[in-house]
């Protein structure tokens, strides 16, 4: 190698399973080529700092702390735009330079195309017995090596329940690769359960599955009963579960859950999924069965996210057997019952349009944002099906909100981005209230499945002549790298990482532009080298692309762009003015010109153009209304700002700094009701943010509520010992 050698980084933003596969992959690599290595062991999922389970030395040698790893990542590169190299230079020219390599995948053993299967598995062995464990945690697990290497065949069962149905966050996703039904373990457990000769235990995370199951199969062992971590802490115990699980001669868990995927690599014994060891048969009655209890006995199950992980269950089974309508009944019952799971919400939304319920889903809306939508996926289908019934109703102006909304919060999510596509094609989307960019690029990149998204989902608009499909349309993934300002999330340093922007530019300097057409691709390429970062190369493509082609807006709004980067603010407005002047329908461009403007620190100027800009009523992007309520405010213009933030967090609720912003001014504005009212809504999803808290303690305390404000801090210590604001702001009050 030449020059400075990068790292490996080995981290994953994961539980224990992933997070120990991502760092065995690491030390792998770093035993076959000779690699220096570091690991960020993020002190949070409940996993502490690294030193419960590793030995001082190695923590001490290797483990670095958030500032490191922020910085380092700045030159990194992720393992996904490496692991496809062909030759062992190829893979070490990435690290050349400085530049890191991140590895972070949570499932098996990585290996280069070049590199001898049978050796990579003989080092990955090699870097798993020589892990460096924490000395307590090593010695518990030779005294279990020995007990369970005594001769007997070892089959352990894994029941993955925890988080996925107790944690706020992770129970508001479907995880049907790792949530298996009970039924389908108890129907398996009873065909295999084997004889004398063979030890079988049950791995779970939650006690009452294991006090259940036990009861069942007596001749079932678990961790407890084979293993003494009375000296252990709660990560130790939990390492050691699944050390356990990895010396067993069969795996029988979930497809996906990375902790049993974990054990099964590291201890290479044999893996099968319980769900395809079921037949067709037992399968169907099973699901029938539970279809039941959910519609019949829901108070049976042991909470609300077993309830919602169960309706992903039940309505694969439902629908594929013909009985659609009877899954809308159970689920609905459950949310207007009070079940606040968003992909319940949108799984419900979705079979509701393809049954024809669309006046039904404008009523069940009202029962959904009562509690709340805590995953942006989720919002947005719920957005998108929203937007499909008020079109069906000929409600258009609601449902193209609706649609705006959705496609701001996912807009590469298949179903969502062909639907602004074909919108865009018929005029409802246009210059005016939609994002602008550049025919001539945009047809560099088709969508190719849109005829499948037609298909399944939007059929029922276009039998009603609600929507046309008369062309191909394009994938509207150039518009999100031509508004990252605009987008729910700045994808740029994400699609810098993974090198994205770099994989484009490499595309393009192979290519050779008619004279017509090079002008745009020389555009496109300067705002592609922008966002890599290349100012120079952004600067030559950028003004030659304007010299040739003088009268494109949009070439004009790259290079406003570019100047703005460059701090050469007033030019940068100079080539939007051009851009405008060129384009006076596209609101957009009016919408950056004054975050150019803003950013330049003329708020009074900018705040004018955005509030009139809002009030056109046309661009109802959530982030412009953020944005202009931003300017608003900072222009002193109170009211203002209220009133459009209130627009933005209608369409895009889940954003607690938006809603704190909210609260605190209607509070400075002598409005405590509505500011109780917004931090009410929002702390049902969001208490784990001390701002709100405070903001909610301060109100309850001049309302002259001061036990109610304590009883609450009480009950977020107890949920977050770790956020230490609660407990003073908890003393503080107690004395006073």
């Amino acid at each position: 190698m030449t020059g400075t050698q990068g790292k490996l980084i080995a981290f994953r933003a994961d539980r224990m399973g992933g997070r120990l596969i991502a760092l065995l992959n690491t030390l792998r690599f770093a035993r076959s080529y000779d690699l220096p290595f570091v690991v960020y062991w993020r002190d949070s999922d409940g996993l502490g700092d690294g030193s419960e389970l590793f030995h001082p030395d190695f923590v001490r040698d290797h483990f670095i702390d958030k500032p490191t790893y922020r910085q380092m990542k700045e030159s990194a590169t992720a393992i996904g735009t490496v692991i496809h190299s062909q030759t062992r230079e190829a893979f070490l020219q990435h690290l050349e330079g400085g530049m890191h390599v991140l590895l972070d995948p949570p499932f098996d053993v990585l290996r280069l195309p070049f590199e001898d299967e049978a050796q990579v598995a003989r080092t990955f062995r090699a870097v798993v017995d020589d892990l460096p464990l924490n000395p307590v945690l090593a010695q518990h697990l030779d005294a279990l090596r020995d007990q369970l290497r005594d001769g007997r065949r070892t089959v352990s069962y894994h029941i993955r329940r925890g988080d996925l149905t107790s944690d706020m966050r992770a129970m508001n996703r479907a995880w049907p690769n790792k949530f298996v039904p009970d039924e389908f373990f108890e129907t398996h457990i009873r065909a295999n359960l084997e004889g004398d000769g063979t030890r079988t235990i049950l791995f779970s995370d939650n006690q009452a599955v294991l006090d259940r199951y036990t009861g069942m199969f007596p001749g079932l062992l678990t961790f407890v009963r084979i293993a003494d971590t009375s000296a252990l802490t709660e990560v130790q115990r939990d390492a050691l579960e699944l050390f356990a699980m990895s010396l067993s001669d069969l795996i029988v868990a979930p497809p996906s859950s990375a902790f049993s995927s974990t054990a099964k690599t590291i201890g290479g014994g044999d893996f099968r999924d319980v769900e395809s060891q079921i037949t067709p048969e037992a399968r169907h009655e099973a699901l029938d069965l539970l279809a039941a209890r959910l519609r019949d006995e829901p108070h049976l199950f042991a909470n609300e996210g077993e309830i919602g992980q169960y309706l992903v269950y039940a309505c694969e089974h439902l629908v594929k057997t013909g009985r659609r309508a009877e899954f809308i009944r159970i689920a609905r019952q459950h949310i207007e019952g009070g079940l606040n799971i968003a992909f319940v919400h949108a799984m419900t939304v979705r079979e509701m349009y393809f049954d024809g319920q669309y006046q039904q889903i404008c009523d069940l809306r009202a029962a959904i944002d009562r509690g709340f939508v805590a995953f942006q996926r989720s919002f947005a289908q719920v957005a998108l099906y929203h937007g499909l019934a008020l079109l069906m109703l000929g409600r258009r102006e609601a449902g193209l909100e609706q649609i705006t909304s959705a496609f701001w919060h996912e807009p590469v999510e298949g179903e969502i981005n062909a639907l602004a596509g074909l919108l865009r094609a018929q005029g409802d989307f246009d210059d005016s209230n939609f994002w602008i960019t550049d025919p001539e690029i945009e047809r560099l990149f088709p969508n190719r499945f849109v005829v499948d998204h037609v298909r399944t989902y939007y059929t029922p608009l276009i039998d009603a002549g609600v929507l046309e499909f008369e062309r191909m349309v394009p994938t509207n993934r150039v518009m999100v790298w031509e508004w990252p300002d605009f987008t729910r999330s700045d994808l740029r340093g994400h699609y810098k990482f993974r090198g994205h922007f770099r994989t484009i530019l490499r595309i393009l300097e192979r290519r050779v532009w008619s004279p017509d057409l090079k002008p745009h691709f020389d555009s496109f390429t300067g705002m592609i080298a922008l966002r890599e970062g290349d100012l120079d190369q952004a600067e030559a493509m950028l003004t030659e692309a304007i010299a040739a082609k003088p009268q494109v807006a949009i070439f004009h709004k790259r290079l406003a762009e570019l100047r703005h980067e460059q701090d050469r603010h007033l030019e940068a407005l100079a080539a939007m003015d051009e851009a405008i002047r060129l384009a006076p329908r596209a609101s957009i461009l009016r919408a950056l010109r004054a975050l150019f403007q803003m950013r330049a620190g003329d708020t009074p100027g900018a705040a004018e153009a955005l509030v009139a800009l809002m009030d056109e009523g046309r661009l109802l992007f959530p982030s412009i209304l953020f944005l202009a309520a931003d300017a608003a405010q900072a222009a002193d213009r109170v009211p203002d700002a209220i009133r459009l933030l209130e627009r933005g967090l209608a369409l895009a609720p889940l954003n607690w700094r938006r809603q704190c912003d909210l609260a605190q001014m209607k509070a400075d504005q002598g409005d405590d009701a509505g500011a109780r009212a917004v931090l009410d809504w929002t702390l049902q999803w969001a208490d784990d943010h001390p701002p709100l808290v405070m903001l909610n303690t301060d109100l309850l305390i001049r309302a002259g509520h001061r036990n109610e404000a304590l009883s609450r801090l009480q009950r977020l210590i107890k949920r977050y010992p770790d956020k230490q604001q609660y407990a003073r702001r908890h003393a503080r009050l107690s004395k006073g």
